[in-house]
């Protein structure tokens, strides 16, 4: 499985939001070339190419998911 699943929660700022995707971002670039983020209404989800990147977001947002 190649989707990270970040759930909202009552408890999460937009500082929090800001924080969690800026991880991402430092480390796999702008959304398209190796992932892409989609909200919904109950998550945000990062669905990445490649199952490595995938295991080091998981790795990298470990206490947020």
């Amino acid at each position: 499985m190649n989707e990270i699943l970040v759930p909202w929660k009552k408890e999460q700022t937009g500082f929090w939001w800001n924080e969690t995707c800026a991880i991402v971002l430092e480390h796999f670039g702008l959304p398209g070339d190796r992932y892409t983020s989609h909200p919904s209404t109950d998550q945000m989800k990062f669905k990445f190419h490649n199952e490595h990147d995938a295991m080091m977001c998981k790795i990298l947002l470990s206490d947020r998911i």
